[in-house]
């Protein structure tokens, strides 16, 4: 009987402690389990995050693109004629230029990323600066020109009045110099001989002739100056010639810029009174007939002409 109950009672134990094993085993895969559900959940959470973070990055390069695509665009339109601001400007493009390729050079790299970010933040506002620099001269060079013109046309209008008042001037002094200009009037122009060499006998053919005789007036004129005037006679021979008494330069007077021979002249004291004058005009290779042009010059202008026809 002993025998036969004591082999039940050793099972028990065994069995009890079989199950406490498997309980533990159990126990211990649960744990795992956990454990294992954790690190993945973990680890799922941390590539997660790590993609967000890329995201992110992503974003915020894609963005800093973006905004010095837009900044280069803005600073193209800045245009200036001030050559100092700009080749400011044209530096900043080229800054701008520079800031993209790092932008893609590092765009894995979050520091980078933002110290690009803002010296982007601040070429903006440098480009603000730019925009009310060149807004500022544009209003003073549209005041500089709208007074420049103003002083153009006055200038002009300046000039236009000069030039009338000195038109006016110039006429008012022709009128004055031909109004200062003696006037010989009542010419008359004879060819004579001397007859015994002495009594004077009047002429129409030219080789009888030995002078010419000019009478005139001088009219009296209170412009000119006053004193001794120097009459000239100037005689013009049927073929073209200048008569005078001697081929050489004692013969010779100015007028009217240039010079030619006299034939005949006088000195006499003119007081801006009327005077009478009558002078004798030579030769010295004679007289041919034909129309001979006679012209009397005083101050070195001309005052009087007339004709003469020999036979």
């Amino acid at each position: 009987m002993d025998s036969a109950n004591s082999t039940p009672t050793n099972k028990e134990p065994e069995e009890e402690s079989r199950n406490r094993f498997l309980v533990f085993i159990i126990l211990v895969l649960l744990l795992l389990i956990t454990l294992l559900g954790w690190q993945y959940w973990n680890q799922r959470q941390t590539v997660v995050e790590k993609i967000k973070i890329v995201e992110i990055e992503k974003y915020r390069t894609d963005s800093l693109t973006q905004d010095l695509i837009g900044l280069q665009g803005e600073y193209a339109t800045l245009k200036t004629s001030n050559k100092a601001i700009q080749a400011q400007l044209d530096s900043k493009k080229d800054t701008i230029t520079m800031l993209m390729q790092q932008a893609q050079k590092y765009r894995n790299d979050p520091y980078i990323i933002a110290q690009l970010k803002k010296e982007t933040t601040t070429l903006r506002k440098i480009m603000q600066g730019f925009v009310h620099t060149i807004d500022s001269l544009n209003t003073l060079n549209h005041e500089l020109t709208d007074e420049r013109n103003t002083a153009v046309q006055s200038l002009n209008e300046e000039k236009k009045t000069s030039s009338e008042l000195k038109k006016e001037k110039g006429e008012l002094q022709d009128k004055v110099l031909k109004g200062s200009l003696l006037q010989a009037t009542a010419i008359n122009a004879t060819a004579v001989f001397f007859r015994f060499g002495r009594k004077e006998v009047n002429t129409e053919k030219g080789k009888k002739a030995e002078k010419l005789k000019v009478q005139f007036s001088i009219a009296a004129n209170r412009i000119t100056a006053a004193g001794n005037k120097t009459v000239y006679i100037r005689v013009i021979s049927p073929d073209a010639k200048e008569l005078s008494k001697t081929a050489d330069e004692s013969s010779l007077f100015d007028f009217e810029g240039t010079k030619g021979f006299y034939s005949g002249m006088q000195t006499v004291d003119y007081a801006n009174q009327e005077m009478a004058l009558s002078i004798y005009c030579e030769s010295n290779v004679g007289f041919i007939s034909g129309k001979y042009i006679i012209k009397i010059y005083a101050d070195e202008a001309e005052i009087g002409e007339t004709t003469l026809t020999l036979k």
